[in-house]
Parts: C-alpha cells; sequence; structure tokens
C-alpha cells in the first residue's frame, strides 16, 4: 500500500538526486572555466615569436643532426 505523504528515506533521496543535478552544473562550468585557461595559456604560447623561432631552430638543428650522420 503506498501513502499519500512521503517518507523521511522518500524525501532524502528526492533531496539527493536534486543536489547531484547540481553538482553535475557545477562540474560542468568547472570544466568549461578550466578549458578556456588552457586555452589562453596556448594562444599566449604560439602567439610568441620566440616560442617559434625556438622551435623551429631545433627543428632544423634535428634534421641537419640526422642528415649529416646519413651521409
Amino acid at each position: 500500500m503506498t501513502t499519500l505523504v512521503p517518507t523521511a528515506e522518500r524525501r532524502r533521496a528526492r533531496v539527493h538526486r536534486l543536489a547531484e543535478r547540481g553538482l553535475t552544473t557545477v562540474e560542468y562550468a568547472v570544466g568549461l572555466l578550466a578549458a578556456a585557461a588552457a586555452a589562453l595559456v596556448l594562444l599566449r604560447i604560439f602567439n610568441d615569436n620566440t616560442f617559434f623561432q625556438t622551435l623551429f631552430t631545433f627543428v632544423v638543428d634535428a634534421f641537419r643532426n640526422i642528415s649529416a650522420g646519413i651521409k
């Protein structure tokens, strides 16, 4: 037989479900903030010309060393 008045256990279960729903929203918000922060860091790194120059020099030197070893 069911009762029309929710029991304390049912109320606690309902409150727990509602709290979890809000927690999921917070988790998404924190994830979006972390992704935005990572994107800003990457933009800062890749917009820096010295980074590209250093990377280019490294790659060219690596190819130069490899080709010198092949001859």
